[in-house]
């Protein structure tokens, strides 16, 4: 199985606690990526949609917060191997870390196209 080296994803993550200094999650927002072996800092740089603890969705959100599902695009600093969940759940989970918090789990559910 080949494996690609990306610096985006797409991901759907659930946000499971945010440190008392970022009172909300949104596009800006940096964290360290944690994916098997992998630690390398990222930046939330858009907010495809967000769904609340009632299963509301709401599309192009500028804002999250603790309890919600959220997709949205990472870029992550340096280019990482990995592959969606649906390729390889054990290569397609993650964690965001922010101040020694976990803040969100979450799973690639897209990569950016191959470039020819």
């Amino acid at each position: 199985m080949l494996v690609a080296a990306v610096d985006k994803i797409i991901a759907s993550i659930a946000l499971v606690d945010l440190p008392d200094t970022l009172p909300v999650f949104s596009a800006g927002t940096t964290a360290i990526f944690h994916c098997q072996c992998v630690e390398e800092e990222c930046t939330v740089s858009q907010i495809f949609e967000t769904t609340n603890h009632k299963g509301v969705v709401t599309k192009n959100a500028s804002f999250a917060k603790v309890g919600m599902k959220v997709v949205v695009k990472l870029d992550i600093a340096r280019s990482i191997p990995c592959d969606t969940f649906d390729n390889a759940p054990f290569l397609g989970r993650f964690t965001l870390r922010n101040e020694g918090k976990t803040i969100a789990i979450g799973k690639i559910i897209k990569l950016p196209p191959k470039k020819v």
